[in-house]
């Protein structure tokens, strides 16, 4: 969200710029989220029309087919009432009128026996307090398809609050459009998480049906704004700049999803506070699924998924609206999002802990309704594995999801099971540096019996026109000279330790076989070989994965060097002794997978001993490359951060 705090000189020039009717314009910079409570210490009492869930002016409202908009505004002081001031909201021609000379514009006035206020626009701001409670705009359809009308609000404070007639306003464009097609392909629903801090949801509307076009993915949530805790304690939604700039271009982001067939839902992920799923007391859960709902109503979202994991709920006690966490108040949240958002989807991720503990969903009845008929959807987090909810019907889950970034291929079994009878599947993080397209049609195959088409067009984190892929890893993308820093890690006592500390070097990949092999000179702490000899390295045009075979031969004897240099698989021993460790003669494959400009490694074949990977020699002992240790789970444990020479 963007907000700007004011100093007392800055905010009475931001007063005599709106006196000026540019509202708009002031509006824009003077946009507060919950967190912010202070327009400087100043004489006199000001108050604003704002926006809930952090809208700037001009934020525009779509409306689909017969459905109807919904607007959410409220009244702010610039310091807090002494006594409970009531106000009152109008839908005010006059305002629109004054924007439009003013600015240069010419937006039409939206129907206006098409609009209403809540209660009839009459709300109350507390003694005590700053802000009013929101009221809500209701936009039922109306207009020409296509055209952006206006809609422009204005309100009247009692008991004196000096304010000049803009300040007191806020537009809302609308733009009607035709009705969302429906595009379901199964039983089977489709889910898709993007990590919005890296990629643009606009890459999932490039992979089609092939033979009836319609979108593979179902839903794509948009991952993730977070819960948090505002000043009073109360629970608030927090959106980091990605995120925002979603909300702030769900026109170009959103919508052209939507008009797929595509569903849009955001995601709320816990962020280290005392603010949960779990621990929303019942009036704090009321009225976080009101801000909730003011999110879905003015960006257009389709539904909310939540995640329950980050809050600090040890942390609790002390906090008004917070009490001990359950999975019985988790329940009462999502009562509450069903309580005002009938017709939207409300989805739960849920996945076991470090300790295997999953208690992280909702459980339980609320006012005799229960949790299973409360909700759309579940995903099991814990990829590539296979679990379920006994309370929730089959037809709602998705027991097994999987990350593309880890590559390989989908399992089969659990694809079966999941067309045969459940009717969820999920993927996480799809990402234009990696080629998902195999993995996402083996998927199609599976559970639509249809291959799935990809445009081969993308989009940059903050692109809304795509271009041809230029990015995408493929053979040619390998190919020169690299920097290379390189981390030795493993996971022990639930946390990463680093053996080695970092090694750093260059490294030099030359072609074998075209758009089958590698050659790979240079790895240290092996240059003086490697740099000569080089290693041997496979890629698979499908995944566009790399691959190390293992054993290797990396020198056979010679007169200039006449030892045998191997790479190998060893059990461990001491890391800082050689001759502590075995090899092993075991065959597999190091697989490497390329995330955000880093290379990770993790071992295939080695029937999950505790190995490390080392480079033999024949007769004068062993030196060892630290890759990665205890096979055992599925972390990644050696990176190479790759950046061009």
């Amino acid at each position: 969200m963007k907000y700007t705090r004011f100093i007392k000189s800055s905010f009475w020039i931001a007063i005599l710029a709106c006196t000026s009717n540019l509202f708009i314009a002031c509006e824009d910079d003077i946009t507060i989220s919950s967190e912010n409570k202070s327009f400087g210490n100043i004489e006199g009492n000001f108050g604003y029309v704002k926006s809930a869930a952090g809208a700037k002016a001009l934020t525009s409202i779509t409306i689909n087919g017969d459905k109807h908009g919904t607007g959410h505004l409220y009244f702010e002081l610039n310091k807090a009432a002494n006594k409970d001031i009531t106000v009152t909201f109008k839908i005010d021609e006059s305002v629109l009128k004054a924007y439009n000379q003013a600015n240069g514009t010419n937006y039409p006035m939206y129907p206006t026996d098409k609009l209403s206020l809540e209660n009839e626009g009459v709300t109350t701001i507390s003694a005590g307090k700053q802000k009013s409670s929101s009221i809500e705009l209701d936009i039922q359809s109306g207009g020409t398809i296509g055209t952006t009308y206006a809609v422009a609000v204005s309100a009247t404070a009692s008991d004196g609050i000096e304010t000049s007639s803009n300040n007191q306003s806020y537009i809302y464009l609308v733009t009607p459009q035709a009705a969302l097609p429906n595009t379901e392909k199964g039983t089977v629903k489709t889910i898709c998480y993007i990590e919005v801090n890296n990629e643009n949801i606009l890459n999932t509307g490039e992979y089609t049906m092939e033979n009836s076009g319609k979108p593979f993915f179902d839903i794509v949530n948009v991952f993730a704004a977070n819960i948090r805790l505002n000043e009073e304690g109360k629970p608030y939604v927090y959106c980091n700049p990605q995120v925002t700039f979603v909300l702030e271009n769900a026109d170009k982001l959103i919508r052209p999803l939507q008009q797929k067939g595509i569903k849009v839902h955001l995601t709320i992920l816990g962020d280290h506070t005392p603010a949960g799923m779990r621990s929303l007391g019942n009036e704090a859960a009321k009225d976080f699924a009101k801000e909730l709902k003011s999110y879905v109503d003015i960006y257009g979202f389709d539904g909310i998924s939540f995640d329950d994991e980050w809050s600090n709920y040890d942390q609790v006690a002390g906090y008004p609206g917070l009490v001990a966490p359950s999975q019985e108040q988790y329940s009462r949240l999502i009562y509450e999002c069903r309580q005002i958002m009938p017709d939207k989807q409300l989805g739960v991720y849920w996945c076991k802990q470090e300790n295997g503990a999953s208690i992280n969903y909702p459980l339980g009845e609320v006012e005799g309704k229960d949790i299973n008929d409360l909700l759309d959807y579940t995903v099991y987090g814990n990829y590539n594995l296979w679990d379920k909810l006994g309370h929730i019907d089959e037809g709602k889950q998705c027991p097994y999801a999987i990350n593309l970034t880890e590559g390989g291929n989908p399992n089969s079994i659990y694809l079966n099971q999941i067309k045969d009878s459940w009717g969820y599947f999920a993927l996480y993080n799809l990402q234009i540096s990696k080629n998902s397209e195999t993995i996402i049609n083996q998927v199609g195959e599976t559970l639509y019996g249809e291959k799935v088409n990809w445009t081969g067009q993308i989009y940059g984190r903050t692109d809304f026109t795509s271009s041809e892929t230029t990015t995408r890893i493929n053979y040619k993308y390998y190919l020169g000279e690299w920097n290379v820093t390189a981390s030795c890690i493993s996971w022990v006592n639930n946390s990463w330790n680093q053996w080695a500390g970092n090694m750093k070097f260059t490294i030099k990949i030359e072609e074998k076989v075209e758009n089958e092999s590698y050659y790979v000179y240079g790895i240290q702490p092996y240059d003086q070989i490697l740099k000569k000899y080089p290693l041997i390295m496979n890629y698979n045009q499908e995944t566009t994965q790399i691959s190390i075979p293992i054993p290797q031969t990396i020198h056979e004897p010679d007169e200039e060097n006449p030892l045998l240099w191997q790479m190998s698989y060893a059990t461990i021993g001491d890391p800082k002794t050689a001759n502590t460790w075995k090899k092993v003669e075991t065959a597999g494959n190091i697989i490497g997978a390329f995330y955000n400009g880093t290379l990770y490694l993790e071992a295939n074949g080695t029937a999950r001993m505790q190995t490390l990977i080392p480079f033999c020699s024949n007769d004068k002992g062993s030196t060892w490359l630290y890759l990665h240790t205890n096979f055992t789970d599925k972390h990644p444990k050696a990176s190479f951060t790759l950046t061009r020479n």
